[in-house]
């Protein structure tokens, strides 16, 4: 179960916080978010009538009015045909829950799919293209295949749109796609930190941040290990494209869930794959195995320059966080992990040469981008292999 320290009840410049102490006050089921969606959704409204405001906030219309109430006694919001901030509460929501952005549904980027970028932000991507070029090439092995910019652009753009950038301190499991150079050109979070396993990409996006002046803050670690102890419990929000295998997502969700500090409806964005239905089943009974639950899944969300396989495609899915989520893995993991791992294939292709070589998990060329890399061992070639069979190993896991 999670419940509030006496340090969480503090804001950032000491005090009492609203946000907190009306949503233990009212003992609300939505947590502290409940109130935060309707402050954010009074400011980008500027003025709103309660059954409007319930609606965008997605909460019942006798909950939205208890907790206008509850603002006005505060001072926060005012009534005047409708909700709006006082001086009070402008300079709050500002200062306290750094809402900037009155970024609202009509600049929705991602219903539709995939939505076109506004032009308004046609010179962050046109950024974003650019630093794109730094990064390295991606290692199959990991499983690693680049998002387009504009997808990277989308997903920061619809955590904008939901509330989960501005003010927060955000946390990528992975980010070869460079979402949080994305996140970090908009300018709306209080933080960003990227975990990942690469150590080339790290310092690609260490490079693009101190050139952009984005401030991210790059940790080498491999999930298999435990989040380091300064890392538990500090985020706000999670987003995280793990490995596509079953012990990948519960393994990365289960870090994330870690990675949040105690508070009810917090948000983790996972990118994952279409499956065969009943592999499906077995992702969501993971998912909500863990007490998390989907608040929206958006399909071919995300596009990428490889992962031909998947139909260079895959969803994206709003999760939330219940008061009664629980890991499913806990300290070190030592099972199979990416795709490679669970479900091994060896392929063998024949050089020019003749010679034939053997590709896959435990053998001495992982992938056939490494043997080209390499050149063949018989005659030194880097190109001119033929697929000539495919071995299955044993599966090591499922999805």
């Amino acid at each position: 179960m999670m419940t509030p320290t006496d340090a969480d009840r503090k804001n950032r410049g000491g005090g009492e916080d609203p946000v907190k102490t009306i949503s233990e006050r009212m003992s609300l089921k939505e947590g502290e978010e409940a109130i935060r969606r309707v402050l954010r959704e009074v400011y980008r409204s500027g003025k709103i009538g309660t059954k409007d405001l319930a609606r965008a906030a997605r909460l019942p219309v006798p909950v939205t009015a208890a907790i206008r109430r509850e603002l006005e006694k505060g001072g926060i919001l005012a009534r005047k045909g409708g909700a709006t901030l006082t001086e009070q509460g402008e300079k709050y929501v500002r200062e306290r829950l750094g809402l900037t952005s009155e970024v609202g549904p009509a600049h929705s980027v991602y219903s539709g799919r995939q939505a076109v970028i506004p032009d308004e932000y046609a010179e962050v991507l046109k950024k974003l293209v650019d630093c794109s070029a730094l990064r390295p090439e991606p290692l199959p092995r990991l499983d690693q295949a680049y998002a387009t910019p504009e997808t990277a652009l989308r997903r920061a753009l619809y955590m904008l749109e939901e509330g989960d950038l501005e003010g927060r301190k955000v946390l990528l499991l992975g980010d070869d796609d460079l979402t949080s150079v994305a996140a970090g050109l908009l300018g709306a979070a209080k933080g960003i930190t990227v975990i990942d396993i690469d150590g080339r990409l790290l310092g690609a996006i260490e490079e693009i941040s101190d050139r952009e002046k984005l401030g991210i803050e790059c940790v080498l670690h491999d999930l298999r290990e435990p989040l380091e102890e300064g890392l538990v419990g500090r985020f706000d929000v999670v987003l995280t494209d793990p490995p596509y295998t079953l012990p990948g997502l519960k393994l990365f969700l289960s870090r994330a869930i870690d990675a949040l500090r105690p508070r009810k409806t917090s948000s983790i964005y996972l990118a994952f794959p279409d499956k065969p239905p009943l592999k499906m089943l077995e992702a969501h009974r993971a998912i909500n195995g863990m007490g998390l639950y989907v608040r929206e899944l958006i399909p071919r969300f995300n596009v990428y320059e490889g992962a031909e396989i998947l139909a260079n495609t895959t969803f994206m899915v709003k999760l939330t966080v219940t008061e009664v989520a629980s890991p499913a893995v806990t300290g070190v993991f030592r099972g199979a992990l990416y795709t490679g791992e669970v479900r091994p294939t060896v392929r063998t292709y024949r050089c020019r040469c003749g010679d034939e070589v053997r590709v896959g998990s435990g053998e001495v060329y992982a992938t056939v981008e490494e043997l080209k890399a390499r050149g063949c061992p018989a005659c030194g070639s880097r190109k001119g292999f033929r697929l000539r069979r495919r071995t299955a190993g044993p599966k090591k896991g499922s999805l």
